[in-house]
């Protein structure tokens, strides 16, 4: 006894092959499922909230944005007004993530003597930003 398959199409069954049956239905199938892991993988805020995340509001994440944006306009007002080699300093030691000693023995100058006007540096740039501020 073989099985009987159907599709429905217009409200009307219509008896049709086992393969003709799959390769119908095979595409909602899939879509099904994915949809399916899909909502599974997905994390709501409520559900984060629920288990102790902070979830930030919005105009709480507008405020830090436009902070953030205030504060970089800042800092690239103060670096603007240092000299080349300040300017170089900083590069080598925060962009290049470079160590004091290298980039003592690259200028050909102590370790102690990088450091010292790094310091500086620091306390300059603080300063300007404080003045702009």
């Amino acid at each position: 006894m073989s099985k009987e398959y159907y599709i429905e199409l217009n409200g009307k069954r219509i008896p049709v092959s086992e393969e003709v049956y799959y390769a119908f239905k095979r595409p909602a199938w899939r879509e099904r499922k994915r949809r399916q892991v899909r909502s599974d993988n997905e994390l709501s805020l409520n559900a984060l909230a629920d288990d102790g995340f902070e979830v930030p509001d919005e105009a709480a994440l507008v405020d830090e944005i436009v902070e953030d944006k205030l504060l970089l306009d800042m800092l690239f007002k103060a670096l603007a007004e240092l000299t080349d080699d300040e300017r170089f300093l900083i590069d080598a030691l925060f962009y290049q993530e470079k160590s004091e000693r290298m980039v003592a023995k690259e200028i050909g100058v102590s370790q102690n003597t990088v450091n010292y006007h790094k310091n500086r540096l620091l306390d300059k740039l603080r300063k300007l930003i404080e003045k702009n501020f």
